[in-house]
């Protein structure tokens, strides 16, 4: 279901291209500026499926903890943000990588905090050590992929 302009606009949804691939881009409005320099959508919506840009953890005012565990939990929680904007919650999320400077030393971390935000059943989940990410404070980067209107049952 495409959403009309002002709908999507009232809900911090930019919608993207010219509906030809039904593709819908996700542009919360914290992610504005961002989206204006790069013009990478916080997510895109193709059908029932949403593709999740890679999510980092700085604050709202653009500032990244020093504390990895501070931005691994602000990283999920914009995440949240996104999935909200698109109607959606962690529960729809399939699919997650996750991408790490210093991936060994972030493992009782990401797991204790991925505990409060993720339910079962569990999504399938890649972690990935890296050398560097984009923006040179960031310790940690997540992209998903959820599946919306359907409901999953542990198995």
């Amino acid at each position: 279901m495409e959403q009309s302009p002002q709908v999507a606009e009232r809900r911090g949804v930019a919608p993207i291209g010219d509906g030809s691939r039904k593709r819908t881009g996700i542009v919360p409005s914290v992610w504005a500026a961002f989206y204006e320099q790069t013009r990478v959508p916080a997510a895109i919506r193709v059908g029932d499926t949403l593709h999740v840009t890679g999510h980092t953890g700085e604050a709202a005012d653009g500032v990244f903890p020093d504390d990895p565990a501070a931005q691994i939990r602000g990283t999920f929680a914009n995440i949240a943000l996104t999935l909200a904007d698109a109607g959606a919650a962690w529960s729809d999320v399939v699919s997650l990588t996750t991408y790490h400077v210093g991936l060994r030393g972030q493992t009782d971390a990401i797991l204790s905090v991925a505990a409060d935000f993720l339910e079962p059943p569990y999504p399938a989940w890649t972690a990935v050590g890296v050398t560097e990410l984009w923006p040179p404070e960031a310790v940690i980067e997540i992209s998903c992929i959820a599946v919306l209107g359907q409901q999953t049952h542990e198995r």
